[in-house]
């Protein structure tokens, strides 16, 4: 269960900067307080990230009595939580925001990346492909209308890497060359057939 703090009434900041001891540690800015300064608090409302630096029952005391808001009354109170509540962004009533001709003028900003992958067009002989041919294109790292003769070169080179004189300390190897020698006779028949 979590027990409530008392705030101390007497709670007040020191005047001026933080202090550092000997050592470099920060000392509370809490007023009549000598502790290490462990907790993190910000200055004001201008400077959140600036810190003056609290013990842990200051910090508490500091959180239960500090307002954001505090200093801000009718109309600027007022813009700050219209603000807060579209987290910061511009936002305009149903209907009367820039037209959909406006707003799709002007080249799409793709700030994440997401849509520069680059295109990727199904070649004419991916589409008449069965699904074991593809899986043995994919395997042998070929595209769909490789010839006779690169398979034949692919193959060459990938038995020469995964042979198991070359790869004793790789269990895998031996079972990638089954893969890819079941692969290159689908692709065998596959070319021939052309």
């Amino acid at each position: 269960m979590r027990r409530k703090h008392r705030v101390d009434i007497d709670f007040a900041v020191k005047a001026g900067e933080q202090i550092i001891s000997d050592a470099g540690l920060q000392i509370c800015m809490a007023e009549g307080c000598f502790d290490r300064g462990t907790h993190p608090a910000p200055k004001n409302r201008q400077e959140l990230r600036s810190h003056i630096w609290f013990c842990l029952n200051h910090i508490r005391m500091f959180n239960s009595q500090w307002n954001y808001y505090d200093g801000l009354e009718g109309e600027a109170l007022e813009r700050e939580i219209r603000r807060a509540t579209t987290w910061e962004r511009p936002s305009w009533k149903f209907g009367t925001g820039p037209s959909p001709k406006m707003a799709n003028y002007g080249p799409f900003e793709d700030k994440f990346s997401f849509f520069d992958e680059p295109e990727t067009k199904t070649h004419i002989a991916d589409q008449n492909l069965t699904a074991e041919e593809k899986k043995a294109y994919a395997l042998m790292e070929l595209e769909p209308c490789a010839d006779e003769k690169a398979i034949k070169q692919k193959y060459k080179a990938l038995v020469k890497e995964l042979h198991p004189d070359h790869n004793r300390s790789d269990p895998t190897a031996e079972d990638r060359l089954k893969e890819i020698n079941l692969a290159y006779a689908v692709l065998r028949k596959t070319a021939k057939g052309r």
